[in-house]
C-alpha cells in the first residue's frame, strides 16, 4: 500500500507493507483496533516477539525509528486485524498522545508547545481548562504550568459556566476566581484573552489585586483602564483607553522596573514611569476588586487565557501571544494540526540550531536582554543560527606593539596601546554548543556569537615564536581581557563564563601541553571553524571541537575576506590562521593579523 499523504488510516488483515511517498524517520501508530498489532521497519514477516518487531497494544500508541537502511526507505511492515492510524515524523515525539477536547490519550501539552513565548509562571487555557483535556466541570480552572486549581469565590455548582474554549464570568461575586499565585515579582507581565460581556458602568474589575498597593486592569465610565501603585504615590498610575463590548481583546500590562506599558491587541497604548513599584502582598481575582472584595464584581466576561511572567515580555513576544490568541480561541485553528510538521519542528529547541534565518533581532524589537532571556531558558523560542544584533562601539586601551625605528636606523617593535573601533553585525553561530563540557561542567544555556567582521589587529607575540602555547601568548594573556572588560559592559552583564582546555607549550612543530581555564572571550578553534584539525592537535582543540552551526549550514560566514588568526599552534615560530580566501594556514606569531572571536551569552 502506498501512502501519500503524512497520516492515513489502514486497515489490517494479516502482514501488510506501507510505503510512503517520502522518508521519514519515525512512524507512529496508533491502534484502533480490540487486539494488539506489531510493526515494525526492518522485519518484512512482522511476527511477534521476532527481533526488529514492536508491539502496540490495544488503544495504544508506538514511535518506531525507521531503521530500514541507512537513511530510511519509508516502509512501515503491520501485523494484525482490524484499524490502525499511521503517521510519519521528523522527530521522535507521540502525535498520537496529544489531548483533544473531550478526553483521548494524554501527553504534556504545555504554553510553548501551543506556540506562546516560553518561561510563563502560570498559563490558565479555556480550551485545555483541565490539562491535559478539557473538563466540564465549571468550579475550577487548573494552571497548565505548575498544577495549581483557581477556585470560584463561592459558587461551587455552576457547571454550566465553562464553554468550548472559555471560562464564564457572570455578574457578581459568586463567581469572580481567587489566582492562588500572589503574583508578587519584581517584574512582571500579565496577559489576558478576555472579551467584556456587561457591566461598564462604574468600575468593574477584571483582573487585580488592588490594597493600596499592586495592580489592576478595570473598565470604568466606558474607559479601559490599566493601573499601578508606586510607593512614592498616594493614587495609581493610570493608562485608559476606548474600547467596544462584546469584542475579544488581548490585555496585557508589563512593569520591568523603569516603566508599567499596557498593550491592547498586541500594540502599546500607554506607559506610566516608576522605579518603586508596591507590591500587594494579596490575591489576585479575576471578576471583583483585589484581595477578594466583592466590590466592584458586576461585570461579566468570558476569559479565554490568563497568564503571568516573572520579567517584562518585549512588544513582539506580546503580539506573537496576542496573534496566537485569535487563531485559536477566535479563528479556531487546530493546535496541532496534522498535515504542516513545521510548529513542531520549531517548538522543539534543539532544533534551532539546525535552523538557518537570519533575522536582525533588534530590528524584531528585542534588547539584549530579551534575547538572553530566550537563551537562557533553553527554549530558544525566537532564536536561530544565523540570527543577528548589530554593535558599533570603540574598545580603549588595547595592548598592542608598534613597530618603532631608532636613530640609526634599525627596527623594533614597542609595546603600546591603541584603540579598536567596530561597527558589525554579531551572529548567533551555535546554541549550547559547549553544555556540559569543561572540568567543571558549563550548565547554563548559551548561544555561542561570531562577529561577522574582525574586531581590530593584533599579535599573537612581540617575536615569531610560539613555545609557550597560546595560554602564554601576548594575544590571550594581554589583549582578549581587554575586550572581556569591554564587552562585559557592552551586553549587560551576559558574558558568560565556561572552561576551556589551552595549549601552553610547544615543540618546534606542535602543542605538546595544556591547562583548564575560566574563558569569556576567545579566538575560534579550527574544528569550530572547518570542523577539524588542520594544523594543529588535540592540544588545542581541547573542549572545543564541535563546528559552529552557522559554519556547518552557511559555508560563506566562514571567511570575512581578511586573514585573521585561530587558537591553534603550529610550530615553534607560529600559529593557525585563516587566510583571506579562507582556507587554514600557518603564519608567524609576530604578524598583525585580524583578531575576530567568539563568545557566550546567556
Amino acid at each position: 500500500m502506498s501512502i501519500s499523504t503524512r497520516e492515513a488510516t489502514v486497515t489490517l488483515s494479516g502482514v501488510t507493507t506501507v510505503t510512503f511517498d517520502r522518508r521519514y524517520p519515525y512512524f507512529a501508530v496508533r491502534n484502533d483496533s480490540s487486539a494488539p498489532v506489531y510493526i515494525s521497519t526492518v522485519n518484512a514477516n512482522c511476527t511477534a516477539g521476532a527481533d526488529g518487531v514492536v508491539a502496540v497494544p490495544k488503544d495504544g500508541s508506538v514511535v518506531i525509528a525507521n531503521c530500514g537502511d541507512i537513511f530510511g526507505d519509508g516502509t512501515l511492515y503491520l501485523n494484525g486485524s482490524g484499524t490502525v492510524t499511521i503517521m510519519g515524523q521528523y522527530d521522535g515525539g507521540n502525535r498520537f498522545k496529544v489531548a483533544q477536547k473531550g478526553g483521548g490519550e494524554t501527553v504534556d501539552i504545555t504554553p510553548t508547545s501551543l506556540g506562546y513565548t516560553p518561561g510563563a509562571k502560570m498559563f490558565y487555557d479555556g480550551i485545555y481548562n483541565f490539562p491535559p483535556k478539557h473538563a466540564t466541570n465549571g468550579n475550577t480552572w487548573v494552571d497548565m504550568v505548575n498544577s495549581q486549581t483557581m477556585g470560584r469565590y463561592t459558587d461551587t455548582a455552576g457547571s454550566g459556566l465553562i464553554a468550548s474554549n472559555h471560562y464564564i464570568k457572570q455578574a457578581g461575586i459568586a463567581t469572580a476566581m481567587k489566582i492562588p499565585d500572589l503574583i508578587d515579582y519584581d517584574r512582571f507581565t500579565v496577559e489576558l484573552f478576555v472579551e467584556i460581556t456587561g457591566g461598564t458602568t462604574g468600575e468593574n474589575d477584571i483582573i487585580s489585586n488592588f490594597d493600596k498597593a499592586g495592580f489592576g486592569i478595570y473598565t470604568e465610565n466606558g474607559e479601559l483602564n490599566a493601573s499601578i501603585r508606586s510607593e512614592s504615590s498616594t493614587s495609581y498610575l493610570n493608562i485608559a483607553t476606548a474600547f467596544t463590548q462584546n469584542t475579544p481583546y488581548g490585555l496585557a500590562i508589563t512593569y520591568d522596573g523603569q516603566a508599567f506599558k499596557f498593550y491592547v491587541n498586541g500594540a502599546l497604548v500607554g506607559t506610566k514611569t516608576l522605579s518603586d513599584y508596591k507590591k500587594s502582598t494579596k490575591n489576585t481575582y479575576l471578576g471583583c476588586l483585589g484581595a477578594g472584595d466583592t466590590n466592584y464584581a458586576v461585570g461579566t466576561y468570558n476569559f479565554y487565557r490568563l497568564a503571568a511572567y516573572s520579567r517584562a515580555l518585549t512588544t513582539a513576544e506580546i503580539a506573537k501571544n496576542y496573534e496566537k490568541d485569535v487563531k485559536r480561541y477566535v479563528d479556531g485553528e487546530p493546535d496541532f494540526p496534522t498535515e504542516d510538521e513545521t510548529e513542531w519542528i520549531t517548538s522543539i529547541g534543539e532544533n534551532h540550531n539546525n535552523i538557518f534565518r537570519g533575522d536582525d533581532l533588534f530590528a524584531k524589537g528585542y534588547t539584549i536582554d530579551d534575547i538572553c532571556a530566550m537563551i537562557a531558558d533553553g527554549s530558544f523560542s525566537d532564536i536561530y543560527i544565523g540570527d543577528y544584533f548589530t554593535l558599533s562601539g570603540s574598545i580603549e586601551n588595547v595592548p598592542c606593539f608598534v613597530e618603532q625605528t631608532g636613530d640609526d636606523g634599525t627596527k623594533s617593535l614597542v609595546e603600546s596601546t591603541q584603540t579598536v573601533t567596530y561597527n558589525t553585525k554579531f551572529r548567533i553561530a551555535g546554541l549550547d554548543t559547549y553544555l556540559n563540557t569543561g572540568d567543571t561542567a558549563f550548565t547554563a544555556h548559551h548561544a555561542v556569537i561570531v562577529p561577522d567582521k574582525n574586531i581590530g589587529t593584533n599579535r599573537m607575540n612581540s617575536t615569531n615564536t610560539a613555545v609557550g602555547g597560546y595560554v602564554n601568548s601576548f594575544m590571550f594573556a594581554s589583549v582578549l581581557p581587554v575586550y572581556n572588560t569591554h564587552f562585559d559592559v557592552k551586553l549587560n552583564n551576559h558574558l558568560l563564563t565556561h572552561r576551556e582546555i589551552l595549549s601552553s607549550s610547544a615543540t618546534n612543530s606542535t602543542a605538546n601541553n595544556w591547562e583548564w581555564h575560566d574563558i569569556k572571550i576567545n579566538l575560534m578553534s579550527e574544528p569550530e571553524v572547518y570542523g577539524s584539525n588542520l594544523w594543529g592537535n588535540k592540544y588545542d582543540a581541547g573542549v572545543n571541537y564541535r563546528q559552529f552551526p552557522l559554519f556547518r549550514i552557511a559555508s560563506k560566514y566562514i571567511c570575512d575576506r581578511n586573514w585573521c588568526w585561530l587558537k591553534a599552534v603550529a610550530g615553534g615560530n607560529e600559529f593557525v590562521a585563516m587566510t583571506s580566501n579562507g582556507n587554514a594556514t600557518r603564519n608567524g606569531a609576530g604578524i598583525a593579523l585580524a583578531v575576530r572571536p567568539c563568545f557566550c551569552i546567556g
